[in-house]
């Protein structure tokens, strides 16, 4: 049903561009731009310390309307995004988020001019003067990067510089020729505030006392807009702002928070559950409506502040049977649609037949901790919802995956590597038996089938590949990356399936956890069983940890908009680097910037990225990082 009322939504917009005459905005008109969601600030905001052993850090967590969330949802989808953006008469739009600070003094905020839309702005981006100085110090937050969830989070008041280094512009902050000083966190912490330490490597920095201190913090969000046309400086972007939020504290004089206990966390509120037109493994996929009232929602923030979690588990079972069954899906708790599907009830591939009433409910699980990475006070569910009903409107039937071989499956020789040509069951069994390592297997290969990351939140990853000609179905594997308990984590066949893009929450009986490293592989069949690719291995973290994954990749500044043209025998370098998705955490390299030519004949491409031109014509090369995210470039040799 949702997706049946996205397509005409699409099609009324589109409809609506093609009988009207749409102006376009220009950015002096921003003014006039009607939001297709309201600009306000988090309602609930809270705070909590990151660790021991990093007397600055804390995490800001900060809650986001429903709204907003449909806004970044409805997005996902291309061809909405574009039609919607048509009718405003904009080119793009999205949605970010600024964080303040003070320390000890509630009302000494260090917002100026500079985070807000002014004539550098415009040209530099926010935090920049017209000279294009950085005017913000190193605990400003300008930007951070948003997901469509109910809770958002950030660490701010991380590393502030070396004070020893006199280089140090973090700390010391930087003198310009035109007599503009950028300044530095020596320019805003005061005498008594912290305290200068050395580390294991003789290397000194800041530590807060935060049962002599407080700090204080606050957020807004704000929208980007840009416009096809530029004003008459060339700046084609303009920058929307809701209020400021509530201030949220942490430290001497910090507002107490009260945990959850089963008795006080309530049931979740269900309603509206309806069979959507959705099919996964061949049954189908089921929605209902979550309300979470502004109670939770400012529980949650607190929750997920001190490093906790709060999720919602569906259960569904044949009406008459005894026994529940817990659904794959959405457990994310919003205030919305979440969608869960009924695999776990077709008994092991039996028929689910039309008119079979299955009823649902709904209970909260929630993970608390005092402080974040501190240890968990307290796990406990929520009492169950109502239970709901809804009727199957038509019979559901399992199709056969993988037709058997002559062989018994337990008589299946592996497969030598995952190479085209091979029975799907051999490379199975290969994979599943035989591949004892997380490197890149033989016969893999980028540009036939490419796997990369989509989506990844802090308990889930959504991964998709290319539409292969000729392929049936795909198998996807997953699990951990390396080793736990001294042991391998093998390969997992996760799904068999014809879709494109699997979202998974659990490896087997285990839920992805935060801040961890998985990986994933698609091998594509054909309707003889037979392998047509199978694609590079993918490494992605989850969040809420340490590390961070790829965002995009970029090329060597030559190579413009990713075409070249070389003569025969001329060679030039790609140069290519992968741009972390938050610069303040790293990349736990499993495999490092690799490359791949979709035609060696024509133009080959060396293991460090120097493109050779072979003979005359045309191909691909593809440079790609761990998470498969890549940049695809067109070589044409003369």
């Amino acid at each position: 049903m949702k997706k049946i009322i996205s397509i005409l939504l699409v099609l009324l917009i589109t409809t609506s561009c093609c009988c009207m005459s749409v102006s376009a905005l220009t950015p002096d008109k921003v003014g006039e731009l009607k939001l297709p969601f309201e600009l306000k600030p988090a309602k609930n905001v809270a705070m909590s310390k990151v660790s021991d052993d990093s007397m600055t850090d804390v995490q800001f967590n900060y809650s986001m309307d429903s709204d907003m969330i449909k806004f970044m949802q409805d997005c996902e989808d291309p061809e909405y995004k574009d039609a919607l953006f048509r009718e405003l008469g904009i080119s793009d739009l999205w949605i970010d988020a600024q964080i303040d600070w003070a320390l000890d003094d509630p009302n000494d905020w260090h917002h100026n001019e500079f985070w807000d839309d002014n004539e550098g702005t415009r040209y530099f981006g926010l935090g920049y003067d017209k000279n294009g100085h950085m005017r913000l110090c190193e605990w400003d937050v300008k930007g951070v990067l948003l997901y469509p969830q109910s809770t958002n989070d950030c660490w701010i008041t991380r590393y502030a510089g070396n004070p020893e280094d006199k280089s140090d512009t973090r700390w010391y902050g930087e003198d310009f020729e035109d007599g503009t000083h950028c300044i530095g966190m020596k320019d805003v912490l005061k005498d008594g505030q912290y305290t200068i330490v050395k580390d294991d490597k003789n290397e000194s920095h800041i530590e807060i006392d935060y049962k002599a201190h407080t700090l204080y913090a606050r957020m807004r969000y704000y929208v980007t807009v840009r416009f096809d046309e530029a004003d008459e400086n060339g700046s084609s972007e303009r920058y929307l702002f809701s209020d400021w939020s509530d201030v949220a504290s942490y430290g001497k004089d910090a507002k107490q928070w009260k945990p959850y206990t089963a008795e006080t966390l309530e049931a979740p509120d269900i309603s509206d559950l309806y069979v959507t037109d959705e099919i996964f493994n061949d049954y189908p996929v089921v929605g209902y409506k979550l309300s979470v009232s502004d109670e939770l929602l400012k529980g949650i923030t607190e929750v997920t502040a001190r490093g906790g979690g709060m999720s919602i588990i569906t259960e569904a079972r044949v009406k008459g049977n005894t026994d529940w069954k817990e659904l794959q899906g959405d457990f994310v708790v919003k205030d919305g649609i979440l969608t869960s599907d009924i695999l776990a009830l077709n008994g092991g591939g039996k028929p689910l037949y039309k008119d079979t009433e299955i009823e649902f409910r709904a209970k909260y699980f929630c993970s608390e901790r005092l402080e974040y990475n501190g240890d968990i006070i307290a796990e406990f569910f929520s009492q169950y919802s109502r239970v709901l009903t809804v009727k199957l409107d038509k019979d559901y039937k399992a199709s056969p995956q993988v037709a058997p071989d002559d062989k018994a499956p337990y008589e299946v020789e592996p497969s030598k590597d995952m190479s085209a040509g091979a029975s799907a069951e051999s490379v199975d069994k290969f994979i599943t038996d035989k591949l004892n390592n997380d490197k890149d297997a033989k016969g893999t290969t980028f540009g036939l089938l490419s796997a990369k990351q989509k989506k990844v939140g802090k308990t889930s990853i959504t991964i998709n590949w290319n539409k292969l000609k000729g392929a049936k179905y795909y198998m996807v594997y997953g699990n951990k990356c390396g080793y736990s308990n001294g042991v391998f984590n093998q390969y997992v066949l996760l799904s068999t399936t014809t879709k494109t893009s699997m979202k998974f929450s659990k490896i087997l009986k285990n839920s992805i956890r935060k801040g961890t490293y998985y990986k994933f592989m698609v091998v594509a069949v054909d309707g003889n069983n037979k392998v047509k690719a199978s694609s590079k291995t993918v490494h992605i973290a989850t969040l809420g940890g340490k590390y961070t994954n790829p965002k995009k990749v970029n090329v060597n500044k030559k190579i413009k908009k990713n075409k070249i043209t070389l003569k025969k025998g001329k060679k030039i370098a790609l140069k290519a680097k992968a741009v972390k998705a938050n610069k303040k955490l790293k990349v736990d390299n499993h495999r490092t910037m690799k490359y791949e030519s979709s035609n060696k004949k024509i133009a080959s491409v060396s293991p460090s990225g120097k493109i050779t031109a072979k003979k005359k014509g045309k191909c691909f090369i593809y440079a790609y990082a761990l998470n498969g995210i890549y940049s695809k470039i067109k070589v044409t040799v003369k």
